[in-house]
């Protein structure tokens, strides 16, 4: 039985946390933050992937969200494909329902999970596409904080089981600090990652129709 696990580097350590305790996932491939900007770019380096790791591995797990592409991976694969039913990775760490929940509460929410805590301020104005819009003379900071002018709270997701969690607060309040938002924190879970993977387990465990 041999699970590979594909997924996004901002989602690196739940990933790697629930994998070190599954001895079934014999491969990992990490694939870089931002591809979804590009979704077209995404799906297709993700079929890429999973057609290289198929030979190797019995079921893929995505740890990704749908990410405006992903659901068009279609079934077209020597072994089952298997993704979380969320939007993006903040509704994997959250719940969909949750995230929609925090969405129509205060719809100026940028959501911080571990993942993109760790990279800093970079990370949005990477997410704003900056380098698209913005000028030489123009302070980064200043153009996201206009771009963000609808916004009023950045929304940190703790996941008790990772870990480093003091140090991750301490980031999102500078991030947070940097884009004029007030932070708030909620707690999330790798609970939907944890399925995902349960039920890879079950697929790989089925009998294929050679051994019946």
């Amino acid at each position: 039985m041999r699970i590979g696990i594909i997924y996004c580097e901002t989602l690196r350590s739940e990933i790697q946390t629930l994998a070190g305790k599954i001895p079934e996932v014999i491969h990992l491939i990490e694939m870089p933050w931002g591809l979804h900007i590009n979704p077209d770019e995404l799906l297709a380096e993700v079929r890429r992937q999973i057609e290289d790791l198929q030979e190797s591995v019995d079921v893929i797990v995505l740890g990704y969200g749908r990410c405006q592409s992903l659901d068009q991976l279609g079934e077209n694969f020597k072994v089952p494909v298997l993704l979380p039913k969320a939007d993006d990775c903040i509704g994997v760490l959250l719940g969909q329902e949750q995230y929609e929940k925090e969405i129509l509460n205060i719809p100026g929410t940028w959501f911080l999970s571990p993942g993109w805590t760790r990279m800093g301020t970079e990370f949005v104005f990477h997410e704003l596409q900056l380098s698209r819009v913005g000028h030489k003379d123009i302070d980064p900071l200043q153009l996201a904080r206009r771009l963000l002018d609808g916004f009023s709270r950045a929304l940190y997701i703790d996941i008790p089981s990772c870990g480093e969690n003091e140090g991750l607060r301490l980031k999102a309040q500078k991030i947070a600090e940097d884009l004029g938002l007030r932070l708030e924190e909620t707690k999330g879970s790798c609970d939907m990652l944890k399925k995902v993977i349960r039920q890879a387990l079950d697929v790989a465990n089925q009998p294929t129709s050679d051994s019946e």
